[in-house]
């Protein structure tokens, strides 16, 4: 049986891999990266042992400086295997994930960064001869809170932005480690200093109950037919 999209782009959230790896410098007191992925300045992130870091500095693909926020004397240097927060997945129309999504949580950090597949869904089905079973014209949102009071564009692009482009990355590269779809060579996205829609009067409004930014990723997604000799 054809399992339905949302539950197979849930499965592909769900297999991203959240973790970084990081070297601490005791000379210059930060802790270096090859990849730093979605996280960003004043995010929690957490060691292998279970030690929380707020995240005060950040250079992209570089380096993290990370507060320790628990009690011990003295405290524990930022390295090793670090974890992100996974993203939180929903899917549905504006109306109903706005109330899902509203309900689901109120501390915005348990429920951001969010990946959002929005419906309606277009799908084209291929016949028996076709190594095919389905494509899906796909409209995503991957997005995490913002401060609207302080921000400027260009605050919002840096701080939000960016690490959403860099956890649409994860999600293609997650697809593209399953062999059941069609490798995704070319993709679209589009940029949210603010995420919403202006009015006539000028007025923004949010699509959903929080202030985000973030990224919308349009994408084309094969999937192939499952090898089942007794299908």
């Amino acid at each position: 049986m054809t399992q339905e999209i949302s539950h197979i782009i849930k499965d592909v959230v769900a297999s991203i891999d959240p973790t970084i790896q990081g070297t601490y410098n005791a000379g210059t007191g930060v802790t270096e990266f090859c990849d730093t992925k979605w996280t960003r300045k004043g995010k929690i992130i957490t060691d292998d042992s279970s030690n929380n870091f707020l995240v005060s500095s950040i250079e992209y693909d570089e380096s993290i400086v990370g507060t320790y926020q628990g009690i011990l004397i003295p405290p524990p240097d930022l390295d090793g295997t670090i974890t992100l927060a996974s993203p939180y997945f929903i899917s549905g129309t504006k109306l109903a994930t706005n109330r899902e999504w509203t309900r689901a949580e109120r501390d915005l950090t348990k429920k951001t960064p969010l990946i959002w597949l929005l419906e309606t869904i277009q799908e084209t089905r291929f016949g028996r001869g076709d190594s095919r079973d389905a494509s899906y014209n796909l409209r995503m949102f991957f997005l995490d809170e913002t401060n609207v009071k302080d921000f400027v564009t260009e605050d919002h692009r840096r701080e939000v932005v960016l690490p959403m482009q860099k956890l649409v990355e994860a999600f293609i590269d997650a697809v593209n480690r399953d062999r059941q779809f069609q490798t995704i060579e070319t993709y679209t996205m589009r940029t949210f200093s603010r995420f919403g829609v202006e009015g006539s009067n000028g007025m923004f409004e949010n699509v959903l109950d929080a202030n985000l930014s973030g990224v919308e990723l349009i994408i084309d997604l094969v999937r192939y037919k499952d090898k089942c000799k007794n299908c």
